[in-house]
């Protein structure tokens, strides 16, 4: 329901309009007689609608009153008057009324008129929040906006747009666009034509140019871009104009950054496909050269001869070269013999074979070889001048197992010029199938010789293991006539009358018991060695700190028996050895019994030294032989040639030198080790 205040000052006719009112289905909240009072009532109670007599009581008449309640407070006022004349409706018209009824009135225009203002006042309130919507909208927006009359005269600015021109919108409106719009172009400072204008004119968007830049009211200058474009009205007239810009100056920036991120990509890029071409390159070069590697190998272990001919042959034609050739060098490299050469079908023949050079007068040339890097294309004066051409020359070392063993070389056109990557890829293809081509000869020689060595290992264990057999069964029957004599003459000895003779009888019976168990030990100990050796495994080696472990078995090995030993170290110091550790204490303990047997109540002495011209490393054990010890010498010559074949199988195994120096007053046994270090 809506409710509307009453502004009359006749009480007969404010009773018939609240009537008239009340029968449409308004609320009249109160009738007003004068233009204070209706203002007070308006202030506190907002009608809907005021329903205003222009003559009223007081100073104030009905005009000014509703023009007070229209701007002040936006309410709809519709006057209700007798008078009519042209004054008062001037006056009246001034104020905006959102209607004119003349009393008397008709009851249906009056409910007319109440309708068409009420309406016409919701859609004013709708149209003025879409205006204050679409105004906060501009004053909000980031960018800088200004607007413009048909003519070109500011009418509306935002924030943005004061702070980039430096004009407040109170100075800017009514100002002519093209005096607060100062641009110019970046580069020659010349104006530039503004672009509001210019849309204006045109009726079409336009838009900025690129190096544009906006001169602030201060002088202030910043790079500014975006366009301009006509304000159209329903009808598609032209009622004014519209510019939104924005500050360029970090894009501006950011182009640049890019531009030269951009130079900076494209010379990577460069760079890149430079590198990946090259590598390309290499890797077709390198699979070249690995198929060419494959095929030599696969004739390395062939009994093909010439094989270097064949060789340079083979790597000639797949690297389309003119010329190349292999040198040795002597045992002092002193000497350097082509012993082999190549020659293309369409290339100028040359023949260095067997032709010589002495390294001394090449020193820079031979130099660079030696250490083990290649020559890519050297000065004519640096090479030897059997090497000499006009084309490009390339030499490479040949390596060997302890160093350069020669060179190779090869002569090939100017273009395309060699890299050193493919100069150390050919040079290591050559090293190499050189390296196989000389470890296949000589495994078919190890090959020959191992066939031969197993052959007279066979005949050996045979020889061996019937020599063992037979000794088995004498000394099997000594045994039991040993024993059986024991036996006897301990049926003889009487504890009350000693007998001498049957005292030395057991005595004598007591060495021979002594001495048939040392042989059958022997013949035990060369059955095992004889099947231990028979097994082909390379025997693993152990890295040890020789002194230390000399200490530990000495210690271990007095305890064990009763042999006395005398430990004198070499005060040189000894590194650290690689040795079969196994095998060595078995050649100790056979050097220490079998010294033991000669002299069993003696000390033996045990020496170590350095040999630094032979690079070995010495163990020496002695002992001195008790003077008219018949049965010592005797127990010697019979037992050294069994005892000492095992030492010196032993010592082939460690590939040690045994040497044996028997004399009448001292038994020496020396084991020359080989110095290995890990």
């Amino acid at each position: 329901m809506k409710r509307i205040l009453v502004v009359e000052d006749e009480s007969v006719v404010a009773w018939h309009v609240q009537e008239v009112l009340q029968t449409f289905g308004y609320q009249v909240i109160a009738i007003a007689t004068s233009a204070r009072q209706a203002i007070q009532i308006a202030t506190t109670q907002r009608p809907d609608l005021v329903l205003m007599d222009i003559c009223l009581q007081g100073k104030s008449d009905g005009v000014s009153a509703a023009e007070y309640l229209y701007l002040k407070l936006n309410l709809p006022v519709v006057y209700l008057t007798a008078h009519a004349d042209e004054y008062t409706l001037r006056r009246a018209t001034e104020t905006s009324p959102f209607g004119y009824l003349i009393k008397p009135f008709h009851e249906a225009d009056l409910h007319t008129t109440i309708q068409v203002a009420l309406r016409r006042h919701q859609m004013e309130a709708a149209l003025k929040d879409v205006q204050q919507w679409y105004a906060t909208t501009l004053v909000s927006i980031g960018d800088a906006t200004l607007a413009t009359d048909v003519d070109g005269f500011i009418t509306f600015m935002n924030p943005a747009a004061e702070f980039f021109t430096g004009w407040t919108q109170e100075q800017a409106l009514g100002e002519f666009a093209g005096r607060v719009l100062d641009l110019i172009d970046e580069e020659t400072g010349a104006p530039i034509n503004n672009p509001i204008l210019a849309a204006l004119c045109q009726g079409d968007t336009i838009t900025l140019p690129a190096r544009a830049v906006l001169r602030s009211r201060d002088g202030t200058k910043r790079p500014v871009g975006d366009s301009a474009s006509p304000i159209r009205n329903r009808d598609g007239e032209i009622i004014g104009g519209v510019m939104v810009f924005q500050d360029m100056s970090d894009r501006c920036q950011r182009e640049s950054s890019l531009d030269a991120q951009k130079q900076i990509l494209e010379t990577t890029q460069s760079l890149l496909s430079a590198q990946l071409k090259e590598r390309t390159e290499q890797l077709q070069f390198a699979i070249a050269v690995d198929r060419l590697r494959q095929r030599i190998f696969d004739q390395c272990d062939t009994d093909r001869t010439e094989f270097l001919q064949w060789m340079l042959q083979e790597i000639g034609q797949t690297l389309n070269l003119h010329y190349s050739w292999i040198a040795f060098h002597d045992p002092a490299a002193a000497i350097s013999t082509i012993a082999a050469e190549f020659n293309a079908e369409d290339a100028e023949p040359r023949s260095l074979l067997r032709r010589t050079v002495e390294t001394a007068k090449f020193s820079s040339f031979y130099s660079r070889l030696f250490q083990r890097q290649c020559w890519l294309c050297p000065p004519l004066e640096t090479l030897p001048p059997i090497y000499r051409a006009l084309a490009q020359v390339i030499v490479c070392p040949i390596q060997g197992k302890h160093g350069t063993i020669g060179e190779f070389g090869i002569i090939l056109s100017e273009y395309p010029r060699w890299s050193e990557f493919q100069a150390e890829a050919i040079g290591q293809l050559v090293s190499q199938a050189i390296r196989a081509y000389q470890s296949a000869q000589q495994n078919q020689i190890a090959q020959a010789q191992i066939v031969e060595l197993r052959q007279l290992k066979a005949l050996q264990d045979e020889f061996i293991e019937a020599l063992s057999h037979e000794l088995r069964t004498p000394l099997t029957n000594m045994r039991m006539v040993i024993e059986l004599m024991q036996h006897g003459v301990a049926s003889l000895i009487d504890p009350d009358v000693p007998n001498p003779h049957v005292q030395r009888l057991d005595q004598y019976l007591n060495i021979l018991r002594q001495g048939w168990q040392e042989k059958f030990r022997l013949v035990s100990d060369l059955l095992v060695f004889q099947n231990s050796s028979s097994s082909s495994d390379a025997i693993p080696l152990t890295e040890v700190q020789i002194h230390d472990w000399l200490a530990l078995l000495i210690e271990r090995f007095s305890r064990d028996t009763t042999i006395v030993i005398q430990l004198k170290q070499t005060l040189d110091p000894v590194p650290k050895l690689l040795v079969h550790l196994p095998t060595l204490e078995k050649a100790l303990s056979q050097m220490l019994l079998y010294l033991n047997q000669l002299t069993p109540d003696l000390p033996i002495q045990l020496h170590t030294q350095i040999d630094l011209e032979q690079q070995t490393f010495c163990l020496s054990a002695n002992c001195a032989l008790k003077s008219g010890n018949e049965i010592g010498l005797q127990q010697e010559q019979n037992i050294s040639s069994l005892r000492l074949a095992l030492l010196r199988r032993f010592a082939f195994d460690l590939g040690a030198d045994l040497i044996v120096n028997q004399q009448s007053e001292m038994t020496v046994l020396k084991l020359a080790l080989p110095i290995r270090i890990a």
